[in-house]
């Protein structure tokens, strides 16, 4: 059996790229695995040291890196020889498998969009995060790739929820609610509603608008948003699980937080912390790409590509290019955007009510 081949952004995130370069040592004796790494051969080399005499990592030399508070566009047109576009371009021409990168998310989702191009009919990619719930996990889509979003977007956060786990889990039908500050239909902004009334019109199992309190109690199996309501959700929990780990080490907090129930709670913040779970998918693009955050060291650096290895394994990507394939929900939640937004306009503009006085 072929070994895969992961292309990593050696440069790509805050502690770059000595923490990638651990990381990657660490990967490599973990499992069976080819890496690329992407950047500077000069001080990759360095890194390396001695342990290059025994990795068979390679190293593809990239001049530029990206920065980042660099705008993703900007980097896709200005920065060709960065890390994470040589990296992407191997992954785009089929000379890796799957692509891992801690650095700047706009950056990884533009050039995804550029040199890997997206499933036909989907607007943009996005990132899917696993939260912990009493029983299990939810999904959240999407996690910060897109700020600003419509309700086609939103609609097909949920394709993309559906047909990810429906490949990597098994479940037939996936319970997918829409993250708002009410149940009720007419609740949130209008591209919230919007979406509302695609998501009852599409082939799912939408169980309809849910509320924060409701994420993680083990009812849904994803929960979709915008990506910035996503990645503060994810930041909060975040921050949260830490404070419970620094109450750990504060003994007058420990006692106040000692408590059975806080057991399960502060086994959870373990279990789904970013360096454990290493990185997220970017779902939407043809070829495998795990994003992982911005502040990872070498431990998350090493479940990153091990989950970019299980994503290759397992075809996932090609599993949810087949299904869109034969149930064409993307391009149907496009058919039903245009017939919706053309139904506005027609009740603002008051056209139904002059034809029927016609």
């Amino acid at each position: 059996m072929k070994t895969m081949i992961i292309a990593v952004d050696a440069m790509g995130g805050d502690h770059a790229p000595q923490a990638v370069v651990e990381g990657a040592l660490l990967a490599e004796a973990a499992a069976p695995v080819n890496l690329i790494l992407t950047g500077d051969e000069y001080r990759l080399r360095d890194l390396l040291g001695p342990a290059a005499r025994l990795s068979t990592i390679q190293i593809a030399h990239a001049a530029e890196t990206v920065g980042m508070e660099e705008a993703g566009p900007v980097v896709l047109r200005t920065k060709k020889k960065s890390s994470l576009s040589v990296a992407m371009r191997l992954l785009g021409e089929g000379k890796a498998d799957a692509l891992v990168s801690a650095g700047n998310s706009a950056a990884v989702v533009a050039t995804g969009k550029h040199y890997l191009g997206l499933l036909p009919g989907l607007r943009r990619p996005a990132i899917a995060i696993p939260l912990p719930t009493l029983d299990g996990q939810v999904l959240l889509l999407d996690g910060g790739a897109h700020d600003q979003v419509t309700s086609i977007h939103l609609a097909q956060c949920a394709i993309l929820a559906d047909a990810f786990l429906k490949a990597t889990t098994g479940i037939s039908q996936p319970r997918l609610g829409l993250l708002n500050i009410g149940t009720e239909p007419a609740k949130g902004p209008p591209l919230v509603q919007g979406a509302f009334a695609l998501l009852e019109r599409l082939p799912l199992c939408f169980v309809g608008n849910v509320e924060p309190h409701q994420l993680l109690k083990g009812d849904l199996d994803a929960v979709i948003c915008d990506g910035f309501v996503g990645n503060v959700l994810v930041k909060t929990l975040e921050g949260l699980f830490e404070f419970y780990s620094q109450c750990e080490h504060d003994s007058t907090a420990a006692a106040a937080t000692d408590h059975p129930g806080l057991a399960r709670w502060r086994h959870l913040a373990a279990r789904y912390h970013y360096e454990r779970v290493g990185g997220a998918p970017l779902l939407g693009v043809r070829r495998p790409v795990v994003m992982m955050h911005g502040r990872s060291r070498a431990r998350a650096v090493a479940n990153a590509i091990a989950l970019a290895q299980e994503l290759v394994a397992k075809r996932v990507y090609p599993n949810i290019a087949a299904r869109e394939e034969e149930n064409n929900l993307l391009y149907e939640s496009k058919r039903l955007y245009t017939g919706w937004m053309l139904g506005r306009l027609k009740d603002r503009w008051g056209l139904g009510a002059k034809t029927n006085q016609a």
